[in-house]
């Protein structure tokens, strides 16, 4: 499927990056990949919380195996609309260690009043949402959109390129040799119409690392961190639970995680889905060990796909952001702030 060719231009340390094709969340039919975006007035939550000027900070023992992805280069902001034709606006924000690339990706929207604005204010990313008469593509799928951040290489929709990395965590590579990471998120929620369906890292991993194109039998990882969704729907397989040790605000505490795999995503070719869901609605400043999580996703998989394993596989990219939904009205005012994100590679 070939995405639009969109192109957004901002200021102050920023390359964009083209738009191509790409492949969407849960079990969305491929053809749902092609649609236009619109503008108008915005409202700018005044919820600003005491993260913000502290957990941009790195805190914790941590050793100097650190890569900082969070903007260095002043201020600028990334917009998608409707009528603005700019659901897919790719920008590249420049860290201490690499590049990132961001995309309010609104991919399941027909028509809607309001835009995306995801703006970076020194080394804080603020995503407000504010749209209404919000009319989704598949109405029966309970996401608008997925706007976030992205570290490695996606060769598909929307982001058709690969950041610049640090030589710590060189992506795509291969998911049994990985290095031990912590990946640590500084974060706050607010929401005033409609949901949020999840504060998530979205991970990809495919057996070609320069593929074009996702199907069976690659691999999409999701951890929600905090939702407001359920999985309900039948075509997800719960396959366990997964206990892991994290630090959230500071205490290390025992996560558990609720398991589930989507056999196929899209159609009977669609690729592998794996869902980690928070039995804890985590906010705040959250560590978690991101290789072991990817890792063990392989021993859950085995429950629905015997002759799975990880060798033929590699890491392609880590995505954070948000899943949203309107409500009845088809309103949509809610957003996130991004304070920081490190990775610790030991």
């Amino acid at each position: 499927m070939n995405g639009k060719l969109l192109v957004a231009i901002v200021t102050l340390s920023v390359v964009i990056a083209s738009v191509g094709s790409w492949a969407l969340h849960y079990y969305v039919s491929p053809s749902v990949r092609e649609q236009n975006v619109s503008s108008s007035s915005f409202n700018v939550s005044s919820r600003e919380t005491s993260l913000g000027s502290s957990s941009s900070k790195v805190s914790g023992n941590w050793s100097n195996h650190l890569i900082f992805l969070y903007n260095t280069g002043g201020s600028f902001t990334v917009l998608g609309s409707y009528e603005g034709d700019s659901a897919y606006s790719v920008g590249e924000a420049y860290t201490p260690d690499a590049t990132i690339f961001l995309s309010p990706f609104i991919w399941n929207m027909k028509s809607a009043a309001g835009y995306v604005n995801m703006t970076y204010h020194g080394s804080t990313l603020r995503v407000n949402i504010s749209m209404t008469n919000f009319h989704r593509i598949s109405p029966n799928i309970n996401v608008d959109g997925y706007p976030g951040v992205m570290y490695g290489q996606e060769y598909w929709f929307p982001f058709v390129g690969s950041t610049f990395q640090s030589f710590l965590l060189d992506l795509p590579a291969k998911v049994e040799s990985l290095p031990q990471t912590q990946s640590q998120l500084s974060y706050s929620l607010w929401s005033y119409r409609g949901s949020i369906d999840d504060f998530s890292y979205d991970i990809w991993l495919t057996q070609d690392p320069n593929t074009t194109h996702l199907s069976f039998p690659d691999v999409e990882i999701m951890i929600w961190l905090y939702h407001q969704e359920q999985v309900t729907s039948s075509y997800f397989v719960p396959v366990g639970s997964f206990v892991v040790t994290g630090i959230v605000n500071g205490t290390s505490k025992s996560l558990d995680f609720s398991v589930y795999v989507l056999p196929h995503t899209g159609n009977s070719n669609g690729w592998i889905g794996v869902y980690y869901v928070s039995q804890q609605q985590l906010e705040g400043n959250v560590t978690l060990p991101l290789t072991k999580m990817i890792q063990a996703s392989f021993p859950f998989m085995k429950n629905v796909f015997n002759n799975i394993s990880e060798a033929p596989y590699y890491l392609n990219a880590i995505q954070v952001g948000m899943e949203f939904n309107n409500d009845s009205t088809g309103a949509a005012i809610m957003g996130y702030y991004l304070y920081n994100w490190t990775i610790e590679v030991q």
